[in-house]
């Protein structure tokens, strides 16, 4: 069995053996807002401004509880293992927190679903993704729309990243990494967007 197989097997079980487990199991908690780290000191300076949100996510990621792939069509949610605070809110700051630090040119806000009446630029962003695989990996999927009222363009996005050790811990540092990777990929695009920059 290689180990990529060992990885997905142990995640698995895990969450199984949490599920089916008479003995009281223990909750816990996980942040992708936490992992992210300290946030940047924005200043205004007359740059143009960007609001990340709406997040839209599909249902199986509207709860509390962290989702699984655990086969081809099958998502299963651990019962003792929960996302610290809605995932849409934290996915939005955490986003916020990666553009900003890889532009200089904006100001970026997040904006709990409502755009804002000042903002120069706006990203929406929809996940069809966002979750551990039985295959050993991440997977963030979906579209992004950005640009300004009246010129918006859209962009598909699909990344994954391998997993290398067991547990949830683990995979939400790995979905926190490729979050950076979005990131990164809406920064080059808003670099594109003339309304986008100051």
């Amino acid at each position: 069995m290689n180990a990529a197989r060992v990885i997905a097997v142990g995640l698995a079980i895990a969450c199984l053996s949490a599920c089916g487990s008479n003995d009281t199991v223990e909750d816990r908690y996980y942040s992708l807002v936490l992992a992210a780290g300290p946030a940047g000191n924005a200043t205004d300076d007359g740059a143009a401004h960007l609001i990340v949100g709406p997040i839209e996510l599909p249902r199986y990621l509207d709860g509390r509880g962290l989702s699984m792939q655990v086969g081809p069509n099958r998502i299963e949610t651990a019962n003792h293992h929960f996302w610290a605070e809605p995932l849409d809110e934290a996915i939005a700051k955490v986003l916020a927190r990666d553009i900003d630090e890889n532009t200089d040119d904006l100001v970026v806000q997040r904006e709990s679903g409502r755009w804002s009446g000042n903002a120069d630029c706006r990203l929406r962003i929809e996940f069809d993704a966002f979750h551990p695989t039985f295959r050993s990996d991440v997977v963030v999927t979906g579209r992004y729309w950005i640009g300004t009222d009246d010129n918006v363009a859209r962009r598909d996005f699909s990344l994954r990243r391998g997993l290398t050790a067991d547990g949830y811990a683990h995979a939400v540092d790995v979905l926190r990494g490729a979050l950076a990777d979005l990131a990164e990929q809406v920064s080059d695009d808003l670099a594109a967007e003339s309304g986008c920059t100051a």
